[in-house]
This record gives C-alpha cells, structure tokens and sequence, in this order.
C-alpha cells in the first residue's frame, strides 16, 4: 500500500469511525478523534501542514470539526516533552499537588527560555489557545510567584538521620559535631 492509498483509506476511516463515535457522546469522539491526529501525524512524519491539508479531505464537517479541535493539543503532546505534558492537561488547581507540578512544569519552562517572557510567549504559541492562556495567566498567580523564589532545603542538616524520630532541633550528629567542637576549644586554650 503506497503513501496516497494510506490517506485515504485513513480518511475514510475517520469519516466511519468518527460519526458512529458522536453517537456515544463528544468526549468518546474526541478520545477517538485524538487516536486518529496521532496516526496521521505518523502517516506524515509530523509535516502540520500536509495534515491539515488531509484533514480538509475528510467528507464529513462533524468529523473534521472534532478532528480540528483537537489537532493542537494532539500535535503539542507528540512533539512536546514529556515533563511539559501536565500544560496540556486539563488540572484542577486547588489541589496542591497538581498545582506544584505544572508551577514546577511551567517553571522548567520559563527558564529553558532564559526567564524571557516573550521567548515563552513564542513557545506557547504552539499550545491550544486556552492552555497558553491558562499558562500565562498562572505566571502572574501568587503561588507560582511564590514557586520561583529560591528555598533551602529543609533536608540539609538532616540527610545523614533516617529516622523521623531523630530530626528534632539538633540530630545526633549534630550533637557530635558540637561537642567535637567544644571539646577542640577547651583543649586548646587549658594548655
């Protein structure tokens, strides 16, 4: 089977498979439309304008609309990296976890474009138009400000102690340490 007879039969395919799909419902159908970008960036070897142009082959308006809908988010996700995924995911940021990984994710981001706004802004670009308003939005958010701040980690002085019980205000090698210290002084200045 040569490249032309691949998409069209792909075409074809999609135009079946995606409007009995919109018969379960719209997120089964984008689900499903998702799986088909995936195939046809495959068929394509990831050229976004030769996608497009077999997308506009597809008969059915339902079909290429779903199929359209999700061509960013879907083309964003294959050649993006993977650390950056949680962006085009759809999260809910009351809960701190989630919040945590896409300030770290975002972070990760902005400083591949050397803290420059507008570098991030070109990079977004790429990302459906809600994400990218989303993301941009969260630069400005107290908590991701709060992110980007420099913190010590709070595991210095405890990384040598296992045990929860131990990290009080002073582990015992501290202790050691301390005592080391103040036995030095005293046996320097008896003599």
């Amino acid at each position: 089977m040569d490249y032309s007879e691949k998409i069209g039969s792909w075409a074809e395919s999609v135009d079946r498979s995606l409007a009995a799909s919109l018969l379960l419902g719209r997120d089964s159908a984008r689900t499903i439309a998702k799986a088909h970008l995936s195939e046809l960036y495959s068929l394509v070897k990831g050229d976004r304008s030769v996608a497009l142009a077999e997308i506009s082959k597809v008969n059915s308006f339902g079909s290429r609309r779903l199929l359209m809908e999700s061509f960013r988010q879907t083309f964003s996700l294959i050649y993006e990296h993977p650390k950056y995924h949680i962006l085009l995911e759809d999260n809910d940021f009351n809960d701190k976890k989630v919040a945590q990984q896409y300030d770290q994710a975002l972070l990760k981001l902005l400083r591949e474009c050397s803290n420059n706004r507008n570098l991030l802004t070109a990079k977004l670009s790429q990302y459906p138009v809600k994400k990218r308003k989303i993301a941009l939005k969260r630069l400005e958010h107290p908590d991701f400000q709060k992110s980007r701040r420099i913190k010590l980690n709070q595991n210095l002085f405890y990384e040598l102690s296992d045990n929860e019980l131990e990290r009080g205000p002073l582990s015992w090698w501290q202790w050691i340490a301390v005592f080391l210290l103040i036995s030095l002084f005293v046996f320097i200045f008896t003599k």
